[in-house]
C-alpha cells in the first residue's frame, strides 16, 4: 500500500524538475558563525564557493598544478550596522536631491533666491533618516521557473525610498552646498509686472490682462528655460559625482579594533563583489543580530515568524513536500528547544511543534527521500536535487523569504542572510513619482519640488486730494505668484543606489554577485577597503 502511494506522489510531481543553472555561482558553503568564536576574540565569518572553480581546482589537483581560488571567508556584519549604512545611502540620495533642486530654483528665481538662501543662508532642519525598516526582498531569477510558494515576491528595501522624509520650503542643506557657481543676476530681465490701478473714490478698479490668472504682461520664457537647463547641466555634472562619492563613503568597512566586548561591538565587513555599479554586480556581506539582541525571547520570536511562513507556504507545494515540510523544520525548532540558554522559554519552543512524534516525523522524511529515488530511476530530480541543490529543493527555496536572523536560527534552519548594495539605470523625476507611498503625499512632494518662476504682481492706488496736483499716487507689492517653467520637475536618468537584505538556503546561489570577490571595477575603490582590512575579525 505504501509503495502504491508513493507511486501516486510520484506521478503527480513528475511535471515539475528543477533547473539551476550549472554556470558561474556562488554558493553559501562551509558556514563557520559560531557565537563561540567571539568568546576566542574571533568573528563569526562564513565561506563562500565558486562552483565553476570548485571543479577548476579538483582538476588542478589531480594534475598537480597550483591551486585555483574558488573559497571565499566573508566576515559578518551585525544586523543593526547594516541598516545604518542603508540610512547612510538614503541620506547621500537626499542631499543630492537638495542640492539638485535649490540649485536649479535658486538660479531660475536669482536675485530673489539668491539673496534670501545664498546671502542670508535662510535653512531648514537637517537631513535626518531614520533607519530603514529591515525587509527581505527574494530577486527575480533567483528561484526555479515555475516555483511560486504564495508568498509574494517582495521588492527591495529600498525601493520607494528615494526620497525625503519631508519636503520643507526651505533648503535642508547648507547654502554652500548649492549655491556654487552662482552669483547676484539682475539681468537679463526676466519680466514685466502685471499691475491694476485702483480709484476708491469712484469705485473703480482696472487690471492688466492675464492679471487674476496669475499672468505678466511679458515673460521671458526662453531665458528662463536657459536658467533651468544650466542648472541641471551643472548638478549632473557636479552633485551627482559627490553623490556617488557618499555612496562610496557610507560603504566604508567599520571595523573594531578592539572585540574584549563583543555585546557592543559594531562591524560592517562588506565585500565588492565586483562593485555595485551597473552591470558590475554588488557589495555583500552576511549579516547577523548580534549579542545585544540576541535575548531567549527574540529567539522565539524570529522561531514564529518562520513557521507563519511555512504555514503560508506549504500549502501550495506538492502533495509529498506538503506532508514532509513540516518534518523537514520539526528538526530545527526540536533542536533549539535543547539549547541550555533557552530554558526559559524551551516551552514556548516546544509549544510550536506540539503534537508532533519525533518517529512520524521521521517517517515523513523518509517517505520523501524514497519517493525521491523512485524520481530518479525516471531520469528525473524531483525532491532532492543532488547535483545542484542539496536538500528538498522546494523547502529550501523557502528559506530565501526568511528573516535576517541571528546565528542559532542561522545553524538550525540551514540559511543565511546577506545584505546587498548594488546601482540601477533609471529615468525618473525628483521626487521619484514612483515611490511607494501614499499616493497624495507623493503628489504633494511632486508640487513641492515643481520648477516655477516667481513674479510680483503691482497695485497703483489713485487717491484724490483737495489740493493740487489733486491726484496722488501709491503702489504696494502683490502676493508673488508662480509660472511653471518646462520641464517643470526636474529629471533624473542615471544610476541610483538601491540596498537590500536577501536570504540564501545553505549551498544554494547569492543572487546579484558577478565577478571575483574583492576585485573592484576600474575607477570604483571603497574607502578603507584592502586585502587585509578583515585580518583582525579573520584571524
Amino acid at each position: 500500500m505504501r509503495w502504491i502511494g508513493l507511486a501516486l506522489l510520484l506521478g503527480v510531481a513528475l511535471a515539475q524538475d528543477p533547473r539551476y543553472p550549472d554556470t558561474t555561482r556562488y554558493l553559501v558553503s562551509a558556514p563557520d558563525y559560531r557565537l563561540e568564536r567571539l568568546t576566542l576574540l574571533k568573528w563569526p565569518f562564513v565561506e563562500v564557493l565558486r562552483a565553476d572553480r570548485w571543479k577548476e581546482n579538483q582538476q588542478a589537483r589531480l594534475e598537480g598544478r597550483a591551486a585555483v581560488a574558488h573559497e571565499w571567508r566573508l566576515p559578518m556584519s551585525d544586523l543593526l550596522t547594516t541598516q545604518e549604512v542603508a540610512r547612510d545611502l538614503r541620506k547621500a540620495w537626499q542631499r543630492f536631491e537638495e542640492r539638485y533642486y535649490w540649485h536649479v530654483i535658486t538660479r531660475l528665481n536669482n536675485p530673489a533666491l539668491y539673496a534670501v538662501y545664498c546671502w542670508a543662508g535662510l535653512k531648514g532642519p537637517d537631513l535626518n533618516p531614520p533607519l530603514p525598516e529591515v525587509q527581505v526582498d527574494v530577486p527575480s531569477g533567483s528561484v526555479p521557473q515555475g516555483f511560486d510558494p504564495g508568498l509574494g515576491w517582495p521588492s527591495p528595501a529600498a525601493q520607494g525610498q528615494h526620497m525625503l522624509d519631508a519636503y520643507w520650503p526651505v533648503p535642508q542643506v547648507n547654502s554652500e552646498d548649492f549655491c556654487d557657481g552662482l552669483g547676484l543676476e539682475i539681468l537679463p530681465l526676466m519680466y514685466v509686472p502685471g499691475f491694476c490701478l485702483d480709484i476708491d473714490a469712484i469705485g473703480f478698479s482696472w487690471c492688466t490682462p492675464g492679471y487674476n490668472d496669475g499672468q505678466p504682461l511679458w515673460f521671458n520664457d526662453s531665458a528662463a528655460q536657459t536658467r533651468v537647463s544650466d542648472g541641471i547641466a551643472h548638478a549632473v555634472a557636479t552633485y551627482y559625482p559627490d553623490y556617488q562619492l557618499d555612496v562610496l563613503s557610507a560603504l566604508r568597512p567599520r571595523v573594531p579594533t578592539d572585540l574584549s566586548d563583543p555585546t557592543r561591538l559594531r562591524v560592517f565587513a562588506p565585500m565588492p563583489w565586483q562593485a555595485h555599479v551597473l552591470e558590475g554586480g554588488a557589495v555583500v556581506t552576511p549579516v547577523m543580530r548580534t549579542l545585544d539582541g540576541l535575548t531567549p525571547q527574540n529567539l522565539v520570536s524570529e522561531a514564529q515568524g518562520i513557521l507563519q511562513t511555512l504555514q503560508r507556504a506549504l500549502p501550495r507545494l506538492p502533495e509529498a513536500e506538503r506532508l514532509a515540510g513540516t518534518a523537514y523544520y520539526y528538526q530545527a525548532l526540536n533542536s533549539l528547544s535543547k539549547l541550555s540558554f533557552l530554558q526559559p522559554v524551551s516551552a514556548q519552543l516546544t509549544g510550536l511543534i506540539a503534537g508532533l512524534d519525533e518517529k512520524a516525523m521521521r517517517l515523513a522524511l523518509n517517505t520523501l527521500a524514497a519517493t525521491d529515488e523512485g524520481s530518479k530511476l525516471a531520469g528525473r530530480d524531483l525532491f532532492i536535487n543532488h547535483k545542484n541543490a542539496p536538500g528538498a529543493w522546494r523547502l529550501e527555496e523557502l528559506k530565501r523569504w526568511f528573516p535576517p536572523s541571528n546565528p542559532y536560527i542561522y545553524e538550525r534552519f540551514g540559511y543565511l542572510s546577506f545584505f546587498q548594495v548594488w546601482n540601477r539605470a533609471e529615468v525618473t523625476t525628483v521626487p521619484d513619482f514612483r515611490a511607494d507611498r501614499n499616493p497624495l503625499g507623493v503628489a504633494a512632494s511632486l508640487g513641492m519640488r515643481a520648477l516655477f518662476y516667481w513674479w510680483v504682481p503691482v497695485r497703483i492706488k489713485v487717491s484724490l486730494i483737495p489740493s493740487p496736483p489733486f491726484i496722488s499716487l501709491t503702489g504696494s507689492l502683490d502676493f508673488p505668484r508662480p509660472i511653471p517653467v518646462a520641464p517643470y520637475v526636474l529629471p533624473f536618468a542615471g544610476e541610483r543606489t538601491y540596498w537590500g537584505w536577501v536570504s540564501v538556503p545553505e549551498g544554494y546561489e547569492i543572487p546579484r554577485v558577478k565577478g571575483q570577490p574583492g576585485l573592484g571595477v576600474s575607477g570604483v575603490s571603497i574607502p578603507g577597503f584592502s586585502g587585509n582590512v578583515y585580518d583582525l575579525l579573520l584571524r
